[in-house]
């Protein structure tokens, strides 16, 4: 094999399969083509190094993510049109800033615009208060808009110095909402199955003396819509079309911390966040969002639509709609505006923990050379953002193939990540 014989062009024809646009190897683990591969053309920039894709079509990168450490640069006076400018890789926190700042302008922009009925008085309200041996249940209400007002459950470890460290515990996608998060998911003859025990954060976190917030997701729990199945949220799509599903879900997350804020129980400067499935998809982005969570654990609920096997799952058309405003992108096969390495890189410096199932989201074991690769790489670059502060040890990635679950062994990890940081 030769150089002037195995172009970038004839790599992609033989030795890749595409995905939402973009190309990869399907055995980037085999050293001898990486070798000849990385061997072609590339731009260097400090200590990093990324594929020049943008100067030439038949250009691609091993590096999957690496656009995640790149910005444009040129004169001081770029934004008026003048001088030159290039793509080239972050080098300083200034830089980062700035593409901070520009993510978080585009994200907002895919979620849609929020309407300005929700700018709405809380009216919260303590509608009941049990002692469970040494936690404290009680059921909080509160306004979210003139016509919707919801409760959410609040554990309390009895006994404390209030006020203390507290997590927003995120549910999955359940019909029990946020009951589930707090010990009440399916049982049977009288004990939690497995399944729904991995799933009751809520309530272990509170045994470990944190308080915790359990609101229901739109579609689940108490807020399911008459007539509809749980985690149907197309009424809602229908009454608000220039809204999102994703937007409407950060939007409550984020009310649900106003909320936990006006309690003497809760330190408000140590609040984090906690989700399996679709409570952790929605943890990456309120932390990416909202610099009020200052921890970040995620579950079996993040996955960069760039590698997904099909990136509609984020915009479906019915049932569960997330970010309509991604079908154009995702029809025409363009990368969207912004992609979960992204926004799992704005936490950036806060501490936050990812842990994913390889084989998940229609991956399967004996596809893992790809899968494994592509995490590492982005670990990798999110992390290449986290030195910027010096605190590259804050983000970190778990892989396993133990399928879409929070086992004993990741919930063990992620209540040591918590009890470090917060």
């Amino acid at each position: 094999m030769t150089k002037e014989k195995y172009s970038r062009r004839s790599f992609i024809r033989r030795n890749s399969i595409g995905f939402t646009g973009l190309f990869f190897s399907k055995d980037l683990l085999n050293s001898k083509l990486i070798e000849e591969f990385q061997s072609l053309e590339t731009t260097k920039g400090g200590d990093y190094v990324v594929s020049s894709f943008f100067n030439k079509e038949e250009d691609i990168s091993l590096d999957i993510f690496g656009d995640l450490n790149l910005i444009r640069k040129g004169a001081s006076n770029m934004t008026m049109g003048s001088g030159e400018t290039e793509i080239k890789p972050i080098n300083s926190l200034e830089e980062w800033e700035s593409k901070k700042e520009n993510l978080r302008i585009l994200y907002k922009s895919i979620l849609g615009v929020r309407p300005n009925y929700l700018d709405y008085e809380l009216s919260i309200k303590i509608e009941s208060e049990v002692t469970h041996d040494n936690i404290i249940e009680r059921r909080v209400s509160y306004q979210l808009s003139p016509e919707e007002r919801v409760t959410s459950i609040m554990l309390i470890p009895k006994g404390k110095n209030y006020p203390l460290p507290s997590f927003l515990t995120i549910h999955p996608t359940t019909e029990y909402g946020k009951e589930q998060t707090v010990g009440r998911g399916d049982i049977v003859n009288g004990v939690l199955t497995p399944a729904a025990y991995n799933r009751a954060y809520g309530l272990h976190l509170a045994e470990m003396g944190y308080v915790t917030f359990s609101p229901d997701l739109l579609g689940a729990g108490e807020r399911i819509f008459p007539g509809k199945g749980s985690f149907d949220n197309q009424p809602f799509i229908n009454a608000n079309p220039e809204w999102s599903g994703t937007g409407k879900d950060l939007w409550d997350m984020q009310r649900a911390i106003d909320v936990m804020e006006t309690f003497p129980e809760v330190d408000s400067l140590r609040i984090g966040s906690i989700g399996h499935s679709q409570g952790a998809g929605l943890t990456g982005i309120l932390s990416a969002m909202d610099e009020r969570i200052k921890v970040g654990v995620a579950n079996c609920g993040i996955w960069p639509l760039r590698i997904s096997k099909n990136p509609f799952n984020a915009a479906r058309t019915g049932w569960w709609t997330g970010l309509p405003a991604l079908r154009p992108y995702l029809h025409l096969g363009k990368p969207i505006p912004v992609d979960s390495h992204e926004l799992l890189a704005l936490s950036a410096p806060r501490p936050f923990l990812i842990i994913t199932a390889l084989n998940d989201v229609g991956y399967k074991e004996e596809e893992e050379s790809f899968t494994r690769f592509a995490w590492e790489n982005l670990d990798y670059n999110v992390k290449k953002l986290y030195s910027l502060y010096d605190e590259e040890q804050k983000f970190k990635s778990i892989l396993h193939s133990d399928g879409h679950d929070f086992t004993g062994k990741s919930r063990k990890e992620a209540y040591k990540f918590i009890k470090k940081y917060i």
